[in-house]
């Protein structure tokens, strides 16, 4: 495939990364589809940079002098691609790698759907014998871990090239240069965790879509993760309400948004609703701001 005609940039924020490095930007250099490759650290203690550098001395790599999390790092490469003309963006994470077709089967899809701002190929495990279970309940909603093999999921053994969903998770991102030019980057409402649903959701008020494409797959290496009772409740009191006030399609307010938390609170009596709520109640004015600046183009780069 033409190189020139399908510039492509993959961004990867790397933090502590040795675990998978090798596996990962191995299958970069055997990708069919040529391709640069831009390195935001988040400052690793596991000698991450140094290995990259010496092994892979064609990679662009930056040191971030702390943890920017995985918006504002992505954002970095953003800039990076809408500055040198990428025609393609594909966030990749640390911890998963792509196949040789990986790459040219979603190009060619998103050659015919230029409507799709955002394609995923099916998101594996490193068994490559089953789904991502995340990837599995966003995309076919429910969680069958036993499932012996992906011919079982007929909901992708119906033909087609491309499925439009409503979210899928930032492993395995394909974007469109046009996606980015539009939505821009990620907001620095999120510290961590639900940056990517906020993208989402600015693609769809941007009326762009979202799809995973069948014929493409790609791996994500992770178990499956346990979640203390202090994450749970980050999670539910603070990100997915950060995410209620940041949604351009439906937002909400702040406040509205703590009376959620009490709500929730109120009936399942989980630990967290005074911490969170007097957080978001502090940051009020951050989101709003954020918000604002969430709905011009290019947003945050």
């Amino acid at each position: 495939m033409d190189k020139k005609q399908h510039d492509l940039l993959v961004i990867i924020v790397t933090y502590n990364a040795m675990q998978w490095a090798k596996r990962c930007f191995d299958s970069l250099l055997a990708s069919s589809v040529k391709c640069d490759v831009y390195v935001v650290d988040n400052g690793s203690t596991d000698r991450t940079q140094d290995y990259i550098q010496k092994e892979y001395p064609d990679v662009m790599f930056s040191q971030s002098e702390e943890n920017l999390g995985f918006g504002r790092a992505n954002n970095k490469g953003l800039d990076y691609a809408i500055q040198n003309d990428y025609k393609y963006v594909y966030l990749l994470n640390q911890d998963a790698w792509v196949l040789p077709d990986t790459f040219e089967r979603l190009i060619k899809v998103s050659c015919n759907h230029s409507e799709y701002g955002i394609l995923s190929p099916m998101q594996l495990q490193a068994n490559m014998e089953h789904f991502d279970n995340n990837f599995r309940i966003t995309i076919l909603g429910y969680s069958q871990s036993s499932t012996p093999s992906l011919v079982e999921d007929l909901y992708f053994q119906r033909g087609g090239d491309i499925y439009e969903v409503d979210k899928v998770m930032a492993a395995h991102w394909l974007l469109t240069r046009e996606c980015v030019l539009t939505v821009g980057g990620f907001s620095p409402s999120f510290p961590h965790y639900g940056e990517d649903d906020n993208f989402i959701h600015r693609v769809h008020y941007w009326k762009m879509k979202v799809g995973v494409v069948p014929s493409a797959k790609a791996v994500h290496d992770r178990s499956d993760p346990v979640w203390s009772q202090e994450k749970e409740a980050y999670v539910n009191y603070y990100i997915q309400q950060i995410s209620r006030c940041s949604n351009p399609n439906h937002k909400h307010s702040v406040i509205a948004c703590i009376m959620q938390n009490f709500i929730s609170y109120i009936i399942y009596r989980k630990p967290g609703f005074w911490k969170y709520s007097k957080q978001l109640f502090q940051q009020k004015s951050k989101f709003e701001e954020n918000f604002k600046k969430s709905l011009v183009k290019q947003a945050f780069l």
